[in-house]
């Protein structure tokens, strides 16, 4: 009953859903190791949230941990082995409420990966596409064993990646 009522009134309070523009959404994942930096990308995700004037509420992602690829088989393997893919297949993100200030949203948010979860500080850039879109980007630092992940290893434990990783989003969201 509660949800039919927020439902219900979330037009009258100007809230809007958010929903993916696949087409200018990216997540990149940037990292070091001991021969070369790197990068891979995740090509399966997805963003739910409502947005009204001064903040986001109930914003998930959800991203396909097996979706994340270098283009390189030998390290989506290690990638996938070390984020525990085969038990955990998704990375997730939530937030209740995030607030926009200006062309700034942020706020806490708990991410989870390989099973594990923490709460992270979300500071974003919010930018008004018109026509009912809006953008979202920016970028969160993580240590990698903070999550339970070891960094993965490669040539007999001759290349070691390093245990933070960047990860740079940009998503394209339409306001229904």
């Amino acid at each position: 009953m509660i949800l039919l009522v927020a439902l219900a009134t979330a037009p009258l309070l100007g809230m809007q859903s958010l929903s993916p523009v696949k087409d200018g959404s990216e997540i990149k994942i940037t990292g070091t190791s001991s021969l070369h930096d790197w990068e891979e990308e995740a090509t399966s995700f997805d963003v739910t949230g409502d947005i009204q004037a001064d903040k986001v509420a109930n914003l998930q992602i959800l991203i396909q941990t097996k979706s994340i690829k270098s283009g390189k088989s030998i390290m989506d393997d290690k990638t996938h082995e070390a984020l525990k893919a085969n038990k955990y297949p998704h990375i997730t993100l939530k937030a209740e409420s995030l607030v926009i200030k200006g062309t700034t949203i942020s706020g806490q948010a708990q991410l989870q990966i390989a099973g594990k979860t923490k709460t992270i500080s979300i500071n974003s850039k919010l930018t008004d596409l018109g026509d009912n879109l809006v953008s979202v980007s920016g970028s969160l630092d993580i240590i990698m064993s903070e999550y339970g992940v070891d960094p993965p290893t490669a040539m007999f434990g001759t290349m070691v990646t390093g245990d933070k990783v960047n990860v740079q989003y940009l998503f394209k969201l339409k306001k229904n």
